[in-house]
């Protein structure tokens, strides 16, 4: 049985883990008129977007999810 239990645990596939960037935060340069961001994170500008309409513009957003080399922000820590 042990040994049963030990090789389906080699075998099984991992679980899918979050991205290391979300719940991370940053800091807003400037915010563009298509409602677009720069933001400063991992010591270089990014491009960036809201999740959402609704979220507040504040200096200091968090990263929900990645598009490509694009950033998703809300205002709001995720929880990982």
């Amino acid at each position: 049985t042990v040994a049963a239990h030990q090789w389906r645990r080699k075998r099984a596939t991992p679980q899918p883990q979050a991205p290391l960037d979300v719940g991370q935060a940053v800091h807003v340069q400037s915010w563009n008129p298509d409602g677009t961001l720069r933001v400063a994170y991992r010591g270089t500008s990014w491009d960036a977007e809201l999740a959402s309409p609704g979220v507040t513009r504040a200096d200091t957003l968090y990263i929900v999810a990645t598009r490509g080399s694009v950033l998703v922000l809300s205002d709001h820590r995720p929880t990982v």
